[in-house]
């Protein structure tokens, strides 16, 4: 009788069909779970750590499948702190940080660079007779130290004419530097932005500013210790890819990125407009980097007659490498992991 049997070619295909959903079936019970990894971040709380704060609002810390607790710091040397103190696995830190705290700890290693910028200036006092650089001399300066405002002051002053024994250097942390210049305690400040323009409008036209001239150029880095390389290599590595995520998105949304910035800091629109300029958001390991740090520590070394470390040996590419082999264009030809410090001749790069 027609109907009675089903077509064999339609049989056929409804079993498929069946195996094909039984399949997706196991698929979905007995797939493997997502391993989340765990790391605590101790994040420059600042517009050129930016990176680090967009990947935690854009998700894309938990894309990668990492649990991130950050935690935000005014500048380089408390991140680096709390990284000593083992409340942080990995710190930011401006590279003269890093090469300030090399002598003494030499189980630092840097994993990436996530900024360039150039957000340093000197703000003085009018009113204490301060209207050229050479005016500094003998006068009271506000820095944070150990930082790169520190070399950079030394720098500065260098290229006046004057040195760091012509001034009067007065250790205070960033914000406290804005409320000194404007109780007077101190004639003069180098400091990063946004202390810089908050100085600026709070002095009016009694601030003169002097920026450049060896003040800009840096580097942000990411910096955890030696200890922690086994036990948060897979976490390390996602943490590369999170952050390389977050410089996508910057480089396919500039405006929002702009605004993300502004509203995320508490910052002037206008300001992150005419700083944006002289940041670029990448995650890199550049060769500049070897020479920054040689740099910075010749100059540490002369002031501590100590030794020079080798800075190969505080170098961790494995997981930027993994992450984006390209972003990883720094090269040393000897990389001995024990080797950390060096007499004071020049080391072969």
């Amino acid at each position: 009788m027609p109907g009675k049997f089903m077509n064999p070619k339609l049989l056929l295909a409804l079993g498929a069909m069946a195996l094909l959903v039984a399949l997706y079936a196991l698929l979905y019970w007995f797939r493997a779970p997502v391993t989340i990894d765990h790391l605590r971040l101790g994040a420059y709380e600042g517009d050129v750590g930016a990176l680090e704060w967009i990947a935690k609002d854009q998700g894309f810390y938990q894309k990668v499948g990492l649990d991130v607790a950050i935690k935000g710091y005014p500048s380089g040397k408390a991140a680096s702190d709390a990284l000593k103190k083992g409340e942080v696995d990995v710190a930011t830190a401006s590279e003269f940080v890093v090469a300030s705290r090399s002598f003494t700890e030499p189980d630092l290693r840097i994993l990436c660079n996530i900024a360039y910028y150039g957000n340093k200036g000197i703000i003085g006092r009018r009113d204490r007779g301060i209207t050229k650089a050479a005016d500094l001399k003998g006068k009271r300066i506000g820095v944070t130290q150990p930082s790169g405002a520190e070399y950079s002051l030394n720098v500065f002053l260098a290229l006046h004419g004057l040195t760091v024994k012509d001034v009067t250097p007065v250790n205070l942390a960033p914000d406290q530097l804005v409320n000194a210049i404007q109780m007077g305690s101190i004639d003069a400040a180098i400091t990063w932005q946004p202390h810089v323009q908050s100085i600026e409008k709070i002095l009016g036209a009694n601030a003169i500013s002097f920026l450049g001239d060896g003040l800009d150029t840096y580097l942000l880095l990411l910096v955890t210790q030696s200890e922690k390389l086994a036990d948060s290599k897979i976490a390390l590595n996602k943490l590369m890819k999170a952050l390389i995520m977050a410089e996508n998105w910057v480089v396919n949304h500039p405006a929002e990125a702009r605004q993300y910035v502004a509203n995320r800091f508490k910052l002037d629109a206008l300001y992150v407009e005419l700083q944006w300029k002289r940041m670029q958001f990448a995650v890199t390991l550049p060769q500049e980097l070897l020479s920054a740090l040689d740099s910075e520590a010749r100059w540490l070394a002369s002031t501590q007659s100590a030794a020079i470390p080798n800075y190969a040996g505080f170098i961790w590419a494995e997981p930027l490498k993994l992450a984006n082999p390209l972003a990883v264009s720094l090269y040393t030809e000897a990389q001995v992991p024990g080797d950390t410090h060096r007499s004071n001749s020049a080391a072969k790069q």
